[in-house]
This record gives C-alpha cells, structure tokens and sequence, in this order.
C-alpha cells in the first residue's frame, strides 16, 4: 500500500467527515455561549445543524456519499455529541432526566437523517472538477484544528484567571463533567468546563486518527508518532487535571486540593508541543507529502536546517517564560529579550526560506507565514504588556484585556507550529548537497 493511501474514494469517509462536523458544531457552540456573547439559543442550534448539513453537502459535492453515506456519517456525529447533550439532559444535581433516552435516541435520528438530506443534495448537483477528498488527510487537519481550538479555551481560562474554577477533577463539583447541567456553566466555571470538554473532543479525535493511521499507513514511523500523539493528548489531560488537585482525588472538598501553579506552566506549555507535533503529522499525512519527489539536492539546505531548528529552540525556551510570566508574572524581562531574539531568528529564517526556495509552494509560503506571524506577535505582545502592566493576576479583566492576552498567546502557538511547519516540509523538500 502507498504511504498513507485511502482505499478507494469512498472508503472510510464517515470517521473523518463526522469529526470534522462535530468540532465544527462545537466550535459555534463554545462561541456562542461564550459569556461575552450569549447568542440567543435558536441560533447556536441553528449554526450546529447547519455544520452538519453543510459538510454532508460538501462531501456528497466532492465524492457523491449520497444519501446513506450522509445518514452513517450524521449517525456518528450524534453518538459522539452524546459528550455535551447530557448537560442539556440532566437535573440540577447532575442525574439524567427520565426522557434522556427518548432525548438521545432522538437526536442521533435526527442528525442522521440532515446529513442524509444535504449528502443527497451535494451528490444531485453538479460535480467541481476536482479529484475526491483525501480522508487520513481530511482527519488529521480536523486534529489539527481541533487541537488549536482547545489551545485558544485555554488562553481563555488563564486570561479569565479561571483556572480553579472548578474545584475538583475528573469530575465536576462532584457530577460525572459530561452530565454537568448546561445551567450551572457560567462565568468562570464554563470557561474551564468547556475547556475540559473540549480536551476529551481532542482526545477522542486523536485516538481515532492514530487508529486509522495504523490500518491505512504502510510508514512505521507515521504510525508511531501518530501513538506518541495518544500518548501526549493523555499525559496532557492528566496534567490538567493534577493542575487543579494536585493529587489523584475525587474530592470535591477544597481543603484536599493542591493546585499546583508549576503544573498549570507545564500543561500551557505541553499544550503548545502538542500542538506542534499535531501540525507535524498532518503534514506528513498531507497528499502533497505523499505525491512530493525525492529530495533535492540545495547548497544551502544545511544552513537552513540549522536555522529553522534553532528557531523552533527558541520558540521553545520563549512559549516557557512567556508561559511563567502568565502564571506568577516572573521573567518578563528575559521574556522581552528573547522576544527580540525570536524575531532576529525568524526573520532570517523565514527571508531565507522566501528567497532561496522559488517554486517550493511550501517553503517559499511558509517562510513568509513566519515573518508575517512574528510581526503580529510582536505587536500583540506590545499590546499584551500595556494592558497587563506585566501582572499575573489582572483582577476581573475586561473583554480587550481577555482578547488581547489570549491572542498574544494562541499567536505564539501558531508560530511555534508554522515554524515546526517550514522545517519538516524544508527536510522533506531538500537535502544536502553532496560534495564533488
């Protein structure tokens, strides 16, 4: 079997297409009911069932699933939104209500029976001329998407200071956290709930691309970074929640909790690796990755290998006292110096990468998403420092505080992911050139 090759157009649609669909409804929910937004609840449920109607439209478009492919995907796309209808479903004290079942049941038909609907349009109309989705591909970019989602809840939690919100882990103040009453998620509590939520989203996405990637991928060491993934997503989760207790406990009392400000860096800072290293997969699960040619030989690829590394290093070295000085407001004056080493770094390796690398639409774009993504950060970080006067704890921040902090930190993970980016597509592209 060809590195990373679907079986056929058609085969193994529905995982792929339903968790992309499920995190697009989770998205417009998490937005939603963000408090500073409210949407009205109509139209939270009208832009999730739209998600799926729309991508069982677009799949029936591009590969013609039609009606029965839509109705499996929808199918699964409830089972897997069983993860937040339970809040919808409990009693205050965090018990399913008697009409659960009926309820549950009910909405698994009815997902699947929307998807069928617009999967049965997508595949009547008129076809794009283009070749059928890539699936393995399509699911690792979920993953990617997903995990980015969840890095931004998080900035979310620290900005709001509302990561002991709930005071207890797994659980929530004592009920299972997949039956917590959606009525009871307000003010800080629903930023960490629903940062929690989402990790098990993220869990269950990248289980389930490590799974897939271990029946379809013929490249051992694909299938072995897609287990380390497993791995980390869940040593991440365990860190979030020793984070809150300190201990493995299902107290609920907050004299048998610990928290633990040294973990709450590490799992802000895993995050972002993991991120990093999500980003790494779906590129080498990318068709362009499997399509590309052998290497090419460049004088220069050696020099620039040294520099993208050292740029992901100091990115590194950066997200961990940028990480420090969000928590305990500690470092801030490294933190600013190595900022101006980052961006020496990124400049030269991203300029390199544009002007050396023509007709590589990867590198050559890639390297200009560095330089351009650095700017950003280094005004957000202007930004962040204004507002924050360099304090940890701001004090019941305002919406402009929250944005501006949460940005300048998803910002630093999207550049340490770009530059993970640039350098495996730069060693998949090219290699040395050997002496004559």
């Amino acid at each position: 079997m060809a590195p990373g090759r679907d079986d056929g157009s058609l085969h193994g649609f529905a995982v792929p297409l339903a968790f992309a669909t499920t995190v697009t409804m989770w998205a417009v929910a998490y937005v939603g009911r963000l408090p500073a937004v409210m949407a009205p609840s109509w139209l939270i449920a009208v832009g999730m069932l739209a998600a799926v109607s729309g991508w069982a439209f677009w799949a029936g478009r591009r590969s013609a699933i039609g009606w029965p492919g839509g109705a499996k995907v929808g199918a699964i796309v409830g089972v897997l939104n069983l993860l937040i209808l339970g809040s919808l479903l409990s009693s205050p004290d965090g018990q399913l209500r008697a009409s659960a079942a009926w309820w549950l049941a009910a909405s698994v038909v009815m997902l699947a029976a929307l998807a069928a609907a617009g999967a049965a349009v997508g595949s009547s109309a008129v076809r794009v001329a283009t070749t059928p989705p890539h699936w393995t591909a399509l699911l690792s970019k979920v993953a990617v998407a997903a995990t980015f989602l969840l890095v931004v809840a998080g900035g979310l939690v620290t900005s709001h200071e509302a990561g002991l919100a709930v005071v207890d882990w797994p659980n929530t103040f004592g009920s299972n956290m997949f039956l917590y009453p959606l009525a009871r998620m307000t003010g800080g509590i629903y930023y960490e709930h629903a940062h929690r939520l989402f990790g098990a989203l993220v869990g269950l996405t990248t289980i389930a691309l490590a799974a897939r990637l271990w029946r379809v991928e013929s490249r051992s060491w694909v299938k072995w970074l897609a287990t380390a993934a497993v791995v980390a997503v869940i040593l991440q989760g365990v860190l979030g929640g020793l984070r809150v207790t300190g201990n493995l406990t299902l107290s609920t009392s907050a004299e048998d909790m610990a928290p633990s400000i040294a973990l709450a860096v590490v799992h802000g800072v895993f995050g972002q690796l993991f991120l990093a290293l999500m980003v790494a997969l779906a590129a080498a699960t990318s068709v362009w990755w499997i399509t590309a040619p052998a290497a090419e030989p460049r004088a220069s690829v050696a020099a620039d290998r040294t520099l993208q590394a050292s740029l992901v290093g100091v990115l590194l070295v950066q997200l961990i006292f940028g990480a420090v000085q969000r928590h305990v407001a500690q470092g801030l004056v490294i933190h600013i110096t190595l900022a101006a080493v980052v961006a020496m770094v990124a400049v030269a390796a991203g300029a390199r990468a544009w002007g050396l690398y023509h007709g590589s639409w990867p590198v050559q774009r890639l390297g200009q998403l560095v330089m351009a993504v650095t700017a950003v950060q280094i005004s957000l970080g202007i930004a962040a420092l204004a507002v924050t006067q360099g304090r940890a704890v701001v004090g019941h921040p305002t919406v402009f505080e929250v944005t501006i902090a949460t940005a300048h930190q998803a910002t630093g993970a999207l550049l340490l992911a770009i530059s993970v980016l640039l350098m495996v597509w730069t060693r998949r592209l090219f290699g040395p050139k050997a002496n004559v």
